[in-house]
Formats: structure tokens, sequence, C-alpha cells
């Protein structure tokens, strides 16, 4: 089926217009989940330690200012 499909500019132009939103979508939801999966990563990590959640707060919100 691919291979029938006459790659012309038209058909590149179009083809193009299309791949790169769907990459960008992809890409962005990719990091989105690999944000969400470290810093679950991290919270695990500092419950294993015993830290308080006090000590736990201070240390997830360090890094987003």
């Amino acid at each position: 089926m691919v291979a029938e499909i006459i790659w012309d500019q038209q058909t590149l132009a179009v083809a193009g217009t299309f791949a790169v939103p769907i990459t960008a979508i992809v890409a962005f939801f990719w990091y989105k989940w690999n944000k969400t999966r470290a810093d679950y990563e991290l919270k695990q990590s500092m419950i294993a330690r015993g830290m308080s959640v006090e000590e736990m707060e201070r240390v997830m919100t360090m890094g987003r200012k």
C-alpha cells in the first residue's frame, strides 16, 4: 500500500504538514510522561529514606522555582 503511493512534491508536502504536528504532540506527551515518572521515582526514594512530609515538600518545590 505505501509502495503504491506516488511520492511527488504534493504528497510530500501533505505528509510533512501532518508529520510535524504529530511529532510535536508525541514529544510533548513523552516529556510529560517521563517527568511524571521521574517525580514518582523521586517520591518513592524519599519515602524509602524515611524523609518527613515537610522535607519532601521542600525538595519537590525546590526544583520548581
